[in-house]
């Protein structure tokens, strides 16, 4: 049994609880909102992919990687310890590479939190934005976008299952819920 996609849900969450100006139509706004949600979403993954980043910068002394959609085959660009490669294809998934075996528990928690929270601080500020703002009706759509997309990363990322399999990963890589389960419980599988 399928549910309804998570974003869907969002946005008519989005949209009903805004008030939109006397006369305005609603579907140009929800079409409006969707191709925000559609073009912030590798910006989403960016800052979701940052949270990791950073504190595996800090806690590790070897090179840290930064991948946005499918750009495995590309050559990193180097920044000191951080390389980094970005691809438009797939962009609204990312990965960060680091040296997982030499970090401890904790940092390796850490590490892993980073994400959902860097998520959830975008989030927030997007919820903050929708919210405070009445005019004009272009900044509420566009920081629902922002809440929207940023709000589909979380989740996506803080409940603990197996995402969809990619070309790296055959098996679908674990979100970091499920990767934050594994590492606490001391399982690899």
């Amino acid at each position: 049994m399928r549910s309804a996609s998570p974003f869907l849900i969002c946005m008519i969450t989005t949209l009903s609880s805004m008030d939109l100006p006397a006369g305005a139509e609603a579907l140009p706004w929800l079409v409006a909102l969707w191709a925000g949600v559609w073009l912030l979403r590798p910006i989403a993954t960016v800052i979701h992919e940052l949270g990791h980043t950073l504190p595996a910068l800090a806690l590790t002394e070897e090179e840290v990687e930064l991948r946005i959609g499918e750009s495995f085959t590309k050559p990193l660009a180097s920044f000191g310890r951080l390389g980094f490669a970005w691809s438009f294809r797939s962009s609204f998934t990312g990965f960060t590479g680091y040296e997982r075996e030499r970090l401890s528990k904790m940092a390796l928690s850490l590490v892993i939190l980073g994400g959902p929270i860097a998520s959830g601080l975008a989030f927030a500020l997007g919820v903050w934005g929708t919210l405070s703002t009445t005019n004009p009706i272009w900044w509420r759509i566009s920081t629902a976008a922002f809440l929207c997309a940023n709000g589909i990363v979380f989740l996506r990322s803080a409940i603990p299952v197996t995402l969809r399999p990619t070309k790296q990963f055959p098996d679908g890589p674990p979100s970091d819920g499920l990767d934050l389960w594994r590492t606490l419980r001391g399982a690899n599988d």
